[in-house]
């Protein structure tokens, strides 16, 4: 059960969910905090695409790099066993263990895919839904050699729930008219330098000769950071990026 402190602590997270203005600020500050109630090695934490409730977006982590969390959107996702439960439209705790006994779980292509890699095993998520819509899911991994996850650590989750529900669904309902300066994406996205000179140029429609020439680099250099760039940004095109982005 939760101790005195604890409470303290939870009814100030519960503050910094509507409290925090900036979104990815806020859901970095929420794990960084759960951390003196759930104890754990790594985190992540993503949002739905406003565009596709099936995909997910905006990644941010502890312990868990950037680039990472891109391959679990771009390439492993597909693979997660416990996709399904992201579009069910129930907002829960739970834990993987309780989904796949451990001896098939281990030998999954998406355990050896990510958990081998990372050197967890075990983990817990919470799965954020909003009137029956996906909003986002919040996810706490161990290191092999550690114990599970315990139920008072879903009881926590539990309590956070409807906070992070009501906050992600009305952040991600205000982002449909909302584009992003160049400066912002290249910040949230961690785009390097060059990288974001490269998506200047694209939002304005200049041709590839006219950017190459621009920036004195060659055609195989841009065609590099373009696909970097929409890697970073989970696009696979360039019209996608008017869409997001202030011209």
């Amino acid at each position: 059960m939760l101790r005195n402190n604890d409470w303290l602590l939870m009814n100030s997270i519960a503050y910094k969910v509507h409290g925090i203005e900036d979104i990815d600020m806020m859901r970095k500050e929420v794990m960084k905090q759960l951390a003196y109630i759930i104890e754990y090695d790594s985190a992540s934490f993503y949002m739905a695409d406003p565009c596709s409730e099936k995909a997910l977006c905006r990644p941010v982590g502890i312990n868990y790099s950037l680039k990472d969390m891109q391959d679990y959107i771009n390439r492993f996702k597909d693979i997660d066993y416990s996709e399904g439960l992201m579009y069910t439209g129930r907002n829960i705790a739970y834990k993987e263990s309780d989904l796949v006994p451990d001896d098939i779980r281990k030998n999954t292509e998406y355990y050896k895919a990510v958990y081998d890699v990372q050197g967890w095993h075990y983990s817990i998520h919470l799965n954020i839904c909003y009137n029956g819509r996906f909003v986002g899911i919040m996810s706490f991994f161990r290191k092999k050699g550690r114990e599970d996850f315990d139920y008072n650590d879903i009881f926590v989750l539990d309590l956070l729930k409807d906070h992070l529900a009501l906050r992600l669904y009305r952040e991600i309902t205000g982002w449909k008219n909302r584009k992003y300066t160049v400066r912002e994406c290249a910040e949230k996205y961690q785009l390097s330098m060059a990288e974001e000179k490269v998506l200047g140029h694209l939002v304005t429609d200049a041709s590839t000769e006219e950017i190459t020439q621009e920036l004195g680099i060659t055609i195989s250099t841009l065609r590099k950071h373009c696909n970097h760039i929409y890697r970073k940004l989970n696009i696979s095109q360039r019209i996608q990026l008017y869409d997001m982005i202030e011209s």
